[in-house]
């Protein structure tokens, strides 16, 4: 007698986590929204108990914020934040790299090749919602190769939102995708290279751009909050 491996089917409250996090991470659900369990319930025609056990999951990852007698709401940020999260991308990132370079370099390496060729295809179609996801996958790769789920996990802690953050200010500013495309085109050949201290300088480069952008975005009112005068 041959035994199967029994996959567990996913579970209401899974399905409907896995698609309120995709809306939250392609800008669907702005940040600092107030997602109405009514609309949901309605949308995905399920019962509450699957809503409300789906947020209890998003919010565990940090992406919602269930907030008493008033409703779940997207995650917000703020200057202090994004500079914290920049740090903590900077030191993970950098290390996380190394470990898929010594664990699975070519698949590593292959993998960053066709985000890259993936990513300039929507580039060229002013596709953001897709580069935005390719830009996420790119940074990803490290943590899918390292062999390490302490790494992996670490990582975890900060994708989403992060994801997020990027889906928040795609939109607003096309011309950072260019200069973004330039620095990921970079950062691949200075890792085909095998020039790591280049590399980590164009990371760093990189993320701290990046925080002036999310910055600016704040600024404008694309990521929650009351808008104020933008940056010169």
């Amino acid at each position: 007698m041959t035994l199967a491996r029994i996959v567990p089917a996913k579970s209401l409250a899974e399905i409907a986590a896995s698609q309120i996090r995709d809306a939250i991470l392609s800008g669907a659900f702005r940040m600092g929204e107030n997602i109405s369990e009514d609309r949901l319930v309605e949308r995905l025609g399920v019962s509450r108990t699957p809503v409300r056990d789906a947020m209890a999951l998003l919010a565990r990852e940090g992406l919602v914020v269930v907030r008493p007698k008033r409703g779940t709401f997207v995650f917000e940020t703020s200057p202090e934040d994004i500079k914290a999260i920049c740090d903590y991308r900077e030191i993970l990132e950098t290390q996380g790299v190394r470990v898929a370079l010594r664990c699975a370099r070519n698949a590593y390496l292959s993998e960053l090749q066709d985000v890259i060729s993936a990513m300039t295809t929507a580039l060229k179609a002013d596709d953001a919602d897709a580069y935005g996801r390719l830009d996420t996958q790119f940074h990803g790769a490290a943590f899918s190769h390292c062999g390490n789920s302490y790494l992996r996990d670490a990582n975890s802690l900060v994708a989403g939102r992060i994801a997020a953050l990027r889906a928040n200010i795609t939109a607003p500013y096309a011309e950072r995708r260019a200069e973004s495309m330039a620095e990921h085109v970079a950062m691949m050949d200075l890792l085909s290279e095998g020039d790591l201290d280049a590399f980590d300088a164009a990371l760093k480069v990189h993320i701290r751009r990046t925080e002036e952008v999310y910055s600016r975005a704040l600024a404008e009112g694309h990521l929650g909050g009351s808008p104020t005068e933008a940056p010169k």
